[in-house]
C-alpha cells in the first residue's frame, strides 16, 4: 500500500474515531440527561454505564455492588413492595438480564442507611447481546415511582368512596327489582308493581292512606301490635321523610301466616322542589329472617368453637407453624413464639436458620434451610423428629426442639402448604445427659462399692430368686474356706452343715437366713454353727438376711452378711464360768471396806484410851485437892492472903479449859467410832439385801441401787476426794432386774472408777477435781447406764480386751471386776462398751440393759 493511501485510511480512522467519541459523548449526555435509571452491567457483574439518576435514587453509588451480583440485595437494599421482605439477589430485573430474561414494569422498594425512609421503583430490564446474538450482559431502566405510589393511594382511596356510593346506589337501583310502591301527594297509588302485590298479597286500592294499615294488615316486628297507617314508610314518603330498611310484618286474608318485608321510603320532588308523591321499596325477608337467625346462631356457635379452637390452639404446649406454599409462615400459636423468642410472622424457611438462631445438634452450625421439616414436608416429604438447637438474643442459653412436619393438600391434591409441631426436648436433653452422667456415676459407684465390698472382713452373699448367685466377696470366701465359683449355691448346701449354737441340733436348711431372703422375708442377727471338711472344727456366725426387689417387682432375690463369732461365744462361755469368780471379787471388796471401817474404828478406840489413860491432870487435880484439903481449916484466909493460896483460882480455871479440851477431843473420837461402826453395820446390811441368788428380776429403784453400791465405797470415795454425780432425769424410777446381779455390776465398775482415778492421781497427773459421774436414760428398748470418771484411762489397743477374764493393767488386779460386769449385762440381752480418748483420758462405760426396760413401770 502506497504513503497516500496510509495517510488516507489514517485519516478515515482519525475521523471515524472522532465521530465515535463524539457518539460517546452524545450518549453520555443523553443517559445523564435522562429522568430514569440506566445500568448495564458485564456477565461478571461490572457495571457498564451508570448514569447519576440511579446514584441519586438508590443512595449508593456503583462502586459498592460492581462485581458482586449475590450481595446486590444487602448492599443496595432491595424490598418487595410491602417494604419487608427481601428481595433476593437472583430475583432482580439486571441479573435476570444477565441470564437473558426479560422484566417490565417490577415494582421494587429501595431502602438503604442512605435511604432510610424507602423509594418506590418501578425496573424493566433487558439482555444485553453482541453483533454475533451472543448474551454478553444485561440493563435496566429504573424509574422513581414514589410520587405516582402516593398519587395511586390517594386515588385508591377516592375509588372506595365512590364505590361505596356506588353501592349505595346499586342497593336503591337494585330494590327497584322488589315491591316498588309509587303514590302522589293524595295517597293516590301511581304505581304498584306485581312483586310488590305477590309479597303482600293485596294490590292497589282506592282507600285512603288512613285505611292503609286495616287494608293491608301491618304489624311491628313482634307480629302482634299493629302499625298505625301514619307510622308506614309511604305515608312518612308523603310528608317528605324518607325511611329505610324498617321492618313490617303483613298478615291478611291472602297472607294469614303472614310476611316479613323490609321497606326503604323516599319522598319525589319536582324539578321546582314541591313534594310531589312518594315511594317504597320492600323486599320479603321472611326467608332472609330465617336464614338470619340460623345464621346468628350458627355465627354464634362457630365464634364459641372458634375462640376455643383458638384457646385451644394457643395453649397446645407444642409449637404449631402452618407455611403457604412459598414456605412463608401464615399461621402459629403462642407457644411458636415463645420457643422462638420472637414472632415469627412473614418470616419463610428459606430465612428461618439466620432468623431463629436454627444450628444442628451438638454443633455450631447453621441448619441448613433446605433440610428444614418444614421445607421438607413442602417437597411432599413427612420428616419426623428432627432434633435442632435454636438460639438468639432472646435465648442465649438455647433450647433444645424436636421438630416433626406433614404437606398440606389442597382438594385436587395439590400440596399448597405445609404444618410442623414443634416440641421443647430440653428437659429431655437434660435428663439424656443426667441419666449418662447418673449411669458413669453408677459404674464407678459400682467399681468402688465393689471394691469397698471385698475390703469388708464381713461376708457378703447375693442372689436372685433362681437361688443363683450373684456377687460374692472376698470375705464370704475367706470365711466360707472356699473359692468355688459364685453361683454354685447348691454345692454350698451339699459342703456345709448347719446346726444350731449347741453344735448338735440339725438347722433346717429353708430356716436359713438366705432362704428366707429369696422368699421375700427379712432376718437379723441369726446365730448359728457351721461345720464342712475344710472346717472340722466348726465356726460360729452371725447371720442377716434381706430380700431383694427390683422397682417394676419383676425380679426377686436375697442378700446376707455375715461374720465371724466364734471368738465371742467363746469368750461368752468363759464369763460364764467366770461369774462365781466375778462375785468374789465384790466380796473382796466389802471385806476391804469393812476392813477400812474397822481400822478406823481401831485407831478411835485407841485415842480414847490414850486419853483416859493421860494422868498429868488428874495428878495436877489431885496435887490441887491435896493442898485444899491441907488448909480446910484457914481456906478463906489462905486462899486470900498465902501467896501459893492466891494461885488456886488460876490454876483451877486453867485445869478447867484443860479438862475442857480433853472432854471435846475425847468426843469427837468416840463420835468417829460410832460413825465407822454404823458404816460397818450399813455395808453389812446393805449387801445382805442383794444376797438373793435365785436369779429372781424384781422392780427396783435406780437411782437407790446407785446409792447403795456408792455407800459401800463411800470409805474409798471420801479419802479420794471423789465428786458423784447421779442424773436419773429420763429414765423410769424403778426398773425390773436380777438385783443382786446388778448390784454386783454397780459396785464393780465404780470401784474400778475410783481405782483408775486413784492411779492416775499416784502418777501426779490428776489437775482437776476427781469425778464419777453416773448417768442414767432411755434409748429406743433399751435402759442406757453410762458410768464416766476422769481417771487413768485406757490405751487405745487395749480397749478391746478390758472385758476379758483375766485382763489386767493394775499391778495387783485380777480382771474378774469388769469380765463379772460384762457377763452380767451379755447374758441379760445387753451390751456393754468401754470408750477412751487414750491414757490420761478417762474412760466411758456404756451398759445397755434390754429386759429392764422392756419390763421398766
Amino acid at each position: 500500500m502506497s504513503t497516500d493511501e496510509l495517510k488516507r485510511e489514517n485519516a478515515e480512522l482519525k475521523a471515524a474515531n472522532s465521530k465515535l467519541q463524539s457518539q460517546v459523548k452524545l450518549m453520555e449526555t443523553i443517559f445523564d440527561s435522562l429522568s430514569e435509571g440506566v445500568v448495564a452491567a458485564n456477565l461478571k457483574g461490572e457495571f457498564l454505564i451508570v448514569n447519576p439518576i440511579v446514584q441519586e435514587l438508590a443512595g449508593i453509588g456503583p462502586a459498592e455492588g460492581d462485581g458482586r451480583p449475590e450481595e446486590w440485595n444487602e448492599i443496595y437494599g432491595t424490598f418487595y413492595p410491602d417494604g419487608i421482605t427481601q428481595y433476593p439477589s437472583t430475583e432482580l430485573p439486571l441479573t435476570k438480564a444477565m441470564r437473558g430474561e426479560i422484566t417490565n414494569d417490577i415494582k421494587l422498594v429501595l431502602r438503604n442507611p442512605n435511604r432510610p425512609e424507602g423509594v418506590f421503583v418501578n425496573v424493566s430490564g433487558r439482555p444485553l447481546f453482541d453483533e454475533t446474538g451472543t448474551l454478553i450482559g444485561g440493563v435496566i431502566a429504573i424509574r422513581d415511582v414514589s410520587e405516582i405510589e402516593k398519587v395511586t393511594k390517594q386515588l385508591e382511596t377516592t375509588v372506595n368512596e365512590l364505590q361505596r356510593q356506588n353501592v349505595l346506589m346499586d342497593t336503591v337501583f337494585n330494590s327497584i327489582s322488589d315491591g316498588v310502591i309509587v303514590a302522589n301527594e293524595k295517597g293516590e297509588f301511581l304505581f304498584f308493581n306485581a312483586i310488590a302485590q305477590d309479597i303482600i298479597g293485596v294490590g292497589s286500592t282506592e282507600g285512603t292512606p288512613g285505611e292503609w294499615s286495616e287494608t293491608y294488615g301491618t304489624f311491628y316486628p313482634d307480629k302482634v301490635t299493629p302499625m298505625p297507617s301514619m307510622e308506614l314508610p309511604l305515608s312518612q314518603a308523603l310528608r317528605g321523610e324518607t325511611t329505610n330498611e324498617v321492618e313490617i310484618f303483613i298478615r291478611n286474608q291472602k297472607r294469614l301466616d303472614g310476611v316479613f318485608i323490609s321497606v326503604n321510603g323516599s319522598p319525589l320532588y319536582d324539578k321546582a322542589g314541591s313534594l310531589i308523591g312518594g315511594v317504597v321499596t320492600f323486599r320479603d325477608i321472611t326467608e332472609m329472617k330465617m336464614i338470619t337467625r340460623q345464621l346468628k346462631t350458627t355465627i354464634e356457635e362457630l365464634q364459641t368453637q372458634n375462640a376455643l379452637m383458638d384457646a385451644i390452639f394457643n395453649s397446645i404446649g407444642a409449637g404449631i407453624i402452618v407455611a403457604d406454599k412459598d414456605g412463608k409462615y401464615v399461621m402459629f400459636n403462642d407457644t411458636t413464639k415463645r420457643m422462638a423468642g420472637r414472632n415469627p410472622e412473614g418470616i419463610s424457611t428459606q430465612y428461618a436458620p439466620v432468623t431463629f438462631g436454627l444450628y444442628q445438634p451438638g454443633s455450631k452450625s447453621l441448619f441448613p434451610p433446605g433440610e428444614l421439616p418444614l421445607a421438607q414436608a413442602l417437597q411432599g416429604k413427612c420428616p419426623d423428629n428432627v432434633e435442632m438447637l435454636i438460639q438468639n438474643q432472646q435465648l442465649p442459653y438455647g433450647t433444645d426442639i424436636s421438630i416433626s412436619a406433614r404437606p398440606i393438600y389442597d382438594e385436587n391434591g395439590v400440596i399448597n402448604g405445609a404444618v410442623s409441631v414443634i416440641h421443647d426436648i430440653s428437659e429431655l436433653k437434660a435428663k439424656e445427659r443426667q441419666l449418662k452422667t447418673l449411669n458413669d456415676e453408677l459404674k464407678n459407684q459400682s467399681k468402688f462399692m465393689e471394691s469397698i465390698f471385698n475390703s469388708i472382713k464381713d461376708g457378703i452373699i447375693v442372689t436372685n430368686g433362681s437361688c443363683q448367685i450373684t456377687f460374692f466377696n472376698r470375705g464370704a470366701h475367706h470365711l466360707a474356706r472356699s473359692n468355688m465359683p459364685i453361683e454354685d449355691l447348691d454345692r454350698w448346701q451339699d459342703l456345709y452343715e448347719y446346726f444350731h449354737l449347741d453344735g448338735i441340733t440339725p438347722f433346717a436348711v429353708e430356716e436359713l437366713p438366705l432362704a428366707q431372703a429369696i422368699q421375700g422375708k427379712s432376718t437379723d442377727d441369726v446365730e448359728l454353727f457351721v461345720r464342712s471338711p475344710k472346717i472340722p472344727d466348726g465356726i460360729y456366725l452371725s447371720v442377716t438376711g434381706r430380700p431383694l426387689h427390683s422397682p417394676d417387682e419383676t425380679q426377686k432375690g436375697g442378700v446376707i452378711v455375715f461374720h465371724d463369732i466364734t471368738d465371742r461365744i467363746k469368750s461368752e462361755e468363759a464369763l460364764a464360768q467366770a461369774f462365781v469368780q466375778g462375785r468374789l471379787e465384790i466380796v473382796d471388796t466389802i471385806l476391804h471396806n469393812i476392813g477400812n471401817a474397822i481400822n478406823s474404828v481401831t485407831i478411835g478406840i485407841e485415842t480414847v484410851y490414850n486419853l483416859l489413860a493421860d494422868e498429868l491432870l488428874v495428878s495436877r487435880l489431885s496435887a490441887l485437892a491435896a493442898a485444899l484439903k491441907q488448909h480446910e481449916d484457914n481456906l478463906g484466909d489462905y486462899i486470900t492472903n498465902d501467896p501459893q493460896g492466891q494461885k488456886v483460882l488460876p490454876f483451877l480455871l486453867t485445869l478447867s479449859e484443860d479438862f475442857k479440851v480433853a472432854d471435846e477431843k475425847l468426843r469427837k473420837t468416840v463420835g468417829r467410832i460410832r460413825n465407822r461402826t454404823r458404816h460397818i453395820v450399813d455395808i453389812i446390811r446393805t449387801q445382805n439385801s442383794y444376797n438373793d441368788t435365785t436369779g429372781t428380776s424384781k422392780d427396783i429403784n435406780v437411782a437407790a441401787a446407785i446409792s447403795d453400791a456408792i455407800k459401800i465405797l463411800q470409805d474409798s470415795i471420801d479419802k479420794r476426794h471423789i465428786q458423784i454425780e447421779v442424773n436419773c432425769e429420763n429414765a423410769p424410777e424403778e426398773i425390773r432386774i436380777q438385783e443382786s446381779q446388778f448390784h454386783q455390776m454397780l459396785v464393780n465398775l465404780t470401784k474400778n472408777a475410783i481405782e483408775a482415778i486413784d492411779e492416775l492421781a499416784t502418777l501426779g497427773e490428776l489437775n482437776e477435781t476427781a469425778h464419777i459421774r453416773f448417768h442414767v436414760y432411755i434409748d429406743g428398748d433399751f435402759l442406757c447406764l453410762d458410768i464416766i470418771d476422769n481417771g487413768i484411762g485406757i490405751d487405745p489397743e487395749d480397749i478391746d480386751k478390758v472385758f476379758s477374764a483375766g485382763f489386767t493393767t493394775k499391778k495387783q488386779g485380777n480382771g474378774l471386776g469388769l469380765h463379772s460386769s460384762a457377763n452380767f449385762v451379755i447374758s441379760s440381752g445387753g451390751q456393754i462398751r468401754a470408750f477412751s480418748e487414750g491414757k490420761g483420758k478417762g474412760t466411758t462405760l456404756c451398759i445397755k440393759l434390754q429386759n429392764a426396760v422392756n419390763s421398766a413401770k
